[in-house]
């Protein structure tokens, strides 16, 4: 199916997990040992990486998003949100739009994180085009890829690729307006993000006729993956949901 999923006992809501620019599924391991009761965290495998490996990874959004599409389509069946970092807000804000114009499910709220206002425009530097070593040291350069990885030749030989392709996506995205979503919107950032503004984040207020949150927690860019049980509070509590983890029981 294309998904990683760990599933708790009777889950209220299942949340559908978008990463950074190049990643895949596994960068939510963390996220899954954390995960509440009430929560069944779902990472979204996309092509071209892990277990999707042997899919070519898609050059424009649009392809993308129909090859998401259909992946997600059986999860669609129960209450869902969804949470997409960095250029998985991206996604994921696109996402929730195209599934309103097909007349499926919405979120039961979007959650964007670490990407500014899709309507603010690009300012995406051309990395997707740089020679192997540049865009290598632009990679550890934001603290976003362990440098362990960036000297393994036969995990850069799979890693580039895929992060060329997203990249790509991104430096040629082009916001097109559309009405607001209906469902609310959580935003989250690292307070100590220098690639992201305050104003940036905010501006994702005039994408919800719902509910806006701004939440902000310790950390730079890349803050979702190393605070996860503090992100998942502030996710079930946007949720109205228990953030009792499995196994714990109730003295």
């Amino acid at each position: 199916m294309g998904l990683t999923s760990w599933y708790p006992e009777a889950p209220l809501m299942r949340l559908l997990c978008f990463p950074h620019a190049g990643a895949g599924p596994s960068q939510f391991r963390s996220w899954l040992a954390a995960g509440p009761d009430s929560l069944q965290i779902t990472p979204v495998a996309l092509p071209g990486r892990e277990a999707r490996y042997k899919d070519a990874a898609p050059r424009r959004l649009d392809a993308l998003l129909r090859d998401v599409s259909h992946h997600i389509e059986p999860l669609l069946d129960q209450p869902f949100a969804m949470i997409g970092h960095s250029m998985g807000a991206l996604l994921a804000f696109e996402l929730a739009r195209q599934l309103r114009r097909a007349g499926r499910r919405q979120p039961e709220r979007l959650f964007v994180s670490a990407f500014r206002a899709p309507h603010l425009g690009g300012r995406w530097p051309p990395l997707h085009a740089l020679p192997a070593p540049l865009l290598k040291a632009e990679l550890l350069r934001l603290d976003g890829t362990p440098a362990g990885v960036l000297v393994q030749p036969d995990l850069m030989d799979t890693l580039l690729p895929v992060l060329r392709a997203d990249l790509e996506i991104a430096e040629h995205y082009r916001y097109q307006p559309e009405a607001p979503l209906s469902c609310p919107i959580t935003c989250l950032g690292g307070i100590a993000d220098e690639r992201i503004s305050r104003p940036e984040l905010r501006g994702w207020q005039q994408h919800t006729t719902a509910e806006f949150r701004l939440r902000l927690f310790p950390g730079g860019h890349f803050y979702l993956y190393k605070t996860p049980v503090l992100v998942q509070h502030a996710i079930c509590a946007d949720l109205g949901l228990s953030t009792m983890r499995p196994n714990e029981a109730i003295n």
